[in-house]
């Protein structure tokens, strides 16, 4: 059998994953890769590839950053491949480019379709508590995550994960299904399963004001809301319009409530500090911040106010 002939997109590491994954392949050749236009990061504004676009780099791969896909339509067109393999691409992909592949267009989707179709699936899983997700190697269409899809795996989703742990699960997944299946696409061993209309849910990217945290929810979906965002963009709240973000945390167990809150009638408030963390109140049980950062500081453990004195929390403060 001939190479597979394979033009990719991506923009983050997950998406270098797969890059990787298919450069690795015997029976694949990766031709061209697309992705997001390099973006200046960091207080000292540097000019970033991205992941993938250094994993194309490495390997000598011909790349492509248009601002709009639409704009390399010809010098596409002029290629001969058979599949157009997105992951985290970040740009809505036209038809007319999608058409271009002999075979197929396939998307590595980040969730168990028709569930969380849109561009935070892994977040939207954590900050939800679920207990699974998955990855589902679907046909590229003209409306959203909207296509029929070849096949699905799930992986747990652990209390320890944030979401760059599951990234990384998500990756690995990821890779070994497009090495198991992409061939079996090819030779037309698997078949498109619709998606189920009515069972559809969204995951649209999170804004900077749903990063915040709401202290009005229970513990637990404050500690879900939180990894969620862990390690980036992370979450955020306020005392004395002071930004403070939130790392990490834990809700606290039944057996480690022995401070009494009966006369605490307001959320957000926070109870005590401690060697591990600082205590705050929900609606709904005990939450411990284990990692935060001050205005303008690094992030720190929060054990720290205790042992090191630090006075700019105190007891009785209200995060909002």
């Amino acid at each position: 059998m001939n190479k597979i002939k394979v033009i990719f997109c991506g923009t983050p590491k997950i998406g270098a994953g797969i890059l990787s994954t298919l450069i690795e392949m015997k029976n694949v050749d990766v031709i061209a890769v697309i992705s997001q236009p390099d973006k200046m990061v960091g207080r000292n504004k540097v000019l970033t590839p991205t992941p993938v676009k250094k994993v194309a780099q490495e390997n000598n791969i011909r790349i492509f950053q248009p601002s709009k896909i639409s704009e390399i339509f010809d010098e596409l067109s002029l290629l001969d491949y058979d599949f157009l393999v997105t992951c985290a691409y970040g740009q809505f992909v036209p038809t007319k480019i999608l058409n271009l592949a002999k075979i197929d267009s396939i998307n590595v989707h980040g969730s168990l379709l028709p569930k969380y179709r849109g561009g935070a699936p892994i977040q939207y899983a954590i900050k939800n508590g679920d207990s699974k997700t998955g990855i589902s190697i679907m046909k590229m269409v003209k409306e959203m995550d909207a296509g029929g899809y070849y096949i699905q795996e799930e992986i747990d989703i652990e209390d320890k994960d944030d979401a760059g742990s599951l990234f990384e699960k998500m990756t690995l997944l990821g890779s070994k299904m497009i090495k198991e299946n992409l061939e079996k696409i090819y030779v037309g061993e698997l078949k498109l399963v619709d998606q189920d209309e009515s069972k559809v849910t969204f995951s649209k990217n999170i804004s900077t004001e749903e990063e915040k945290i709401d202290w009005s929810k229970s513990a637990r979906d404050i500690f879900n809301h939180i990894r969620s965002l862990s390690p980036n963009p992370i979450a955020h709240t306020f005392i004395n319009d002071q930004r403070y973000k939130i790392k990490s945390s834990r809700v606290l167990n039944n057996d480690e409530l022995v401070i009494s809150t009966m006369n605490i009638k307001k959320v957000g408030e926070i109870i005590n500090f401690d060697n591990e963390g600082i205590i705050v109140h929900t609606s709904n049980g005990l939450i411990k911040i284990l990692e935060i950062q001050r205005p303008g500081k690094q992030m720190i453990d929060a054990g720290l106010y205790k042992k090191n004195n630090l006075n700019d929390l105190k007891i009785g403060d209200i995060f909002k």
